[in-house]
Parts: structure tokens; C-alpha cells; sequence
């Protein structure tokens, strides 16, 4: 091709198509950021989310969050101008963590379930397992970043001829370049991280569903509190992986579509390529914003440390209080007390707000602040071991131990 005949220019999507992508990819850019950042905050910050399962989900939400973070963008990017901007090294960069994630996740999966097999069909073998979690959690990203690595090599920015009818124009596009590309993408991307881990996962839920049947009581007396609790991560997990398997099945067969048809002019392929890809590479991403609202919907303790988060900007305002009025009154203050000034120290809505949701006996949390107020004359800050009854919030006066068994 004669390079005074390259017209290279950026082809855009419709502008129905590209409010429409906008609009959409922004809103799970928004909820999966702030979901699972908050879920990422919560394990390192709050005692009692220190089970193995915990820091599993605490990996989980952070390949959802590099997900949200590197991929969407650049996926969304792609989709908008149909060709590829961030040059050479950001396509190599885009693939590569595109794929690490992604089998992070899967095998974070596979990870979590087989936790849950061993707690619920083997307790004793579980006590083993569950004091390594970290090692765990390491080779799984070490395995991620293996697989994903030959994307560094072999995908790169190409220029191509779309040739339209109106003249010649060269489209940039981030590709692979080797002539292999498929058995490269069904042997990682299909057998590796997603046909051998779910058939795994199948497995061992299998097992567990069949030990809960041989112990009824476990599913419907639920009189022993512990395998309660255990049932109930099980099936918060199972939701995450069905989450996981219908997000991501649509695109994983859209591919394999594109890598075995033969004939690439048909009309039903053009649409595939320009309407479902963007649409199933959505419903991917998806997924990752979805997994911090299943947390919540399961599990009191990630609502309560949500909460507790979300309270965090009221209580620093009353600590900073807290501490410029006791250098201004000349008052030491104790060590180890973390008690905050007399509700005056904010408006009457922040004070309710503050006394409703913070964690009244939460000895553990850094972000732990009791509020108290004595009506003495002096009008001094005390230091009791408790709210005054009339204030507590009933519903949340427990205490909250780091012990798994307890206020799943």
C-alpha cells in the first residue's frame, strides 16, 4: 500500500451506540470501584474479617479492582473509536492484565471452594489449610501473572486496511501477531482458567451439597451455629461463582465464535463484532461490580464494616474534636482511650447518625469511636466503658469477634 494513500483517522461509533457504551461501562466503573474498594478496606481495617475465606475475598476484590480500575477503561476506549489509542506498549500492558486478572479471579474461585469443601466435608484437613491463606493467595497471583505473560510478547499495536468504499483508511488495532493465536487463547484463556476450574468447582460443590443432605440438620435445624455459618459462606461463595459464570460464559463463546468461523463477511458476524462483543465485554465487567453487593447481601459483617466506612469522615471530625478541646481545656489525655467528646461537638442529625451506626462494642476496629456525654456541671469529657442504655442502638449492641462462627 502506498503510504500517500493511508488516510489514518479515527472511526467512531454511533452516537446512539456511543452514549449508550458510555453510559453504561460509567456506571460499572462507579459501582465497582466504590464496592470493592470498600471491600479491600474492610478486611485490612476490621478485626473480625480475618477468616481464610476473608482473605480470600480480600483478593478476590482486588483483581475486581484492577479489573475496574485498568481494563474497563481501555476496553471502553476501544469500544467508543473501534480501533485501538494507547500504542504498542499500552496494548501489551491492556492484554496482559486483562488476562492476569481475570484467572486470578477464577482460581480465587477454585481457592474459595475448595475452603468451603474442607470446612463443611472436612473439618480436620481444614484447620491445616486454613492458617495458610497468604501462601495461597500468592501462588495464585504468581500462576495469573505466568499465564498472562506471553501477551507481553506476542500481542502488539498492527495498522490494517479496512479499505471502504469511499478510500483507504488504515485502522490501528492491538492484536496478536502470531499465526497461533487460537490455540494460545483456548489452551489459557478456555481450558486452563475457565473449563478446568468450574469443573473443579462443580466437584467439590457437589460433595458439599451431598454432605449437607446426609446431615440434614445442618440445612434445616441449623441448631449448631458454626456449621450454620459455614452453609451460609457456602452458598454467598455460590452466588459470586454463578455471578462469575454467567457474566463471563457470553464472551468466552463470542470468541471461540470469531477464532472457528470461516466466514468473517457474514452479516450476522458484523453485527457480533460491532453489538455483541461490546455488549458481552460489559457484561464481563459486571461481574466485578456485582460481587461487593452479594458480600452485603449475605453477610452482616461486611454491612457492618461497609457502614462503619462510610461513617469514617463523621468520626475523624469528632476525634480531631475531640483532641483540640482537650489541649484547649488543659485535660491529658489518657492513652489507649478512644472515646470522642459530648454529642455538641456536631450538629444533632451527625450525632444520631454517629450513635446509630458505629460499632458500640467493637474493641477491635481502628475505626472504633464511642460516643458519650455527661450532664455534669462542669461539662467535662467522660471515659465510661459504655454507652448510657438510652442511646444504644439495640440492633447493634453485639459484640463482634474475629471468630468465623460468629455474626456472619
Amino acid at each position: 500500500m502506498d503510504e500517500e494513500s493511508m488516510q489514518l483517522e479515527t472511526i467512531r461509533q454511533p452516537v446512539p451506540l456511543f452514549i449508550a457504551y458510555s453510559v453504561f461501562y460509567s456506571a460499572v466503573f462507579v459501582i465497582g470501584f466504590i464496592g470493592n474498594l470498600f471491600v479491600v478496606l474492610s478486611v485490612a481495617l476490621h478485626a473480625s474479617l480475618r477468616t481464610t475465606t476473608d482473605h480470600l475475598i480480600f483478593s478476590l476484590a482486588l483483581a475486581d479492582l484492577f479489573i475496574i480500575l485498568f481494563c474497563l477503561p481501555s476496553t471502553l476506549l476501544n469500544n467508543l473509536l473501534t480501533e485501538w489509542q494507547l500504542g504498542a506498549i499500552g496494548c501489551k500492558l491492556s492484554t496482559f492484565l486483562n488476562s492476569t486478572t481475570s484467572c486470578a479471579s477464577v482460581f480465587t474461585l477454585v481457592a474459595v471452594t475448595v475452603d468451603r469443601y474442607l470446612a463443611i466435608c472436612h473439618t480436620l484437613k481444614y484447620d491445616k489449610y486454613a492458617t495458610y491463606p497468604v501462601y495461597v493467595i500468592m501462588g495464585i497471583w504468581a500462576v495469573s501473572a505466568a499465564l498472562g505473560s506471553p501477551n507481553l510478547i506476542v500481542y502488539d499495536e498492527v495498522l490494517y486496511d479496512l479499505t471502504p468504499p469511499n478510500g483507504t483508511v488504515v485502522a490501528r488495532l492491538c492484536v496478536s501477531t502470531r499465526d497461533d493465536d487460537f490455540w494460545q487463547f483456548l489452551t489459557v484463556n478456555v481450558i486452563i482458567a475457565f473449563v478446568l476450574p468450574f469443573t473443579l468447582i462443580i466437584i467439590c460443590y457437589a460433595l458439599i451439597f451431598r454432605t449437607v443432605l446426609r446431615h440434614r440438620s445442618l440445612a434445616v435445624d441449623a441448631r449448631i451455629r458454626d456449621e450454620r455459618v459455614k452453609l451460609r459462606v457456602a452458598q454467598m461463595m455460590f452466588t459470586v461463582i454463578l455471578n462469575f459464570l454467567t457474566c463471563w460464559t457470553p464472551l468466552y463463546a463470542l470468541y471461540c465464535y470469531f477464532f472457528l468461523t470461516a466466514n468473517k463477511d457474514t452479516w450476522f458476524f458484523h453485527f457480533a463484532s460491532s453489538v455483541l462483543r461490546p455488549a458481552f465485554q460489559w457484561l464481563s465487567l459486571l461481574s466485578s461490580s456485582l460481587n461487593p453487593l452479594i458480600y452485603v447481601a449475605y453477610s452482616q459483617k461486611y454491612r457492618r464494616a461497609f457502614h462503619q466506612l462510610l461513617l469514617l469522615p463523621c468520626q475523624l471530625k469528632m476525634q480531631n474534636f475531640r483532641r483540640t478541646t482537650l489541649r484547649s481545656s488543659g485535660i491529658p489525655e489518657a492513652s489507649g482511650q478512644r472515646n470522642s467528646l459530648p454529642p455538641s461537638a456536631l450538629s444533632p442529625r451527625d450525632t444520631q447518625y454517629c450513635l446509630r451506626w458505629s460499632f458500640s462494642k467493637s474493641s477491635h476496629s481502628p475505626l472504633q469511636t464511642t460516643i458519650v456525654y455527661s450532664p455534669s456541671s462542669e461539662r467535662q469529657p467522660q471515659f465510661p466503658n459504655s454507652y448510657p442504655g438510652h442511646l444504644v442502638n439495640k440492633g447493634y449492641q453485639k459484640n463482634f469477634s474475629s471468630d468465623s462462627s460468629t455474626n456472619f
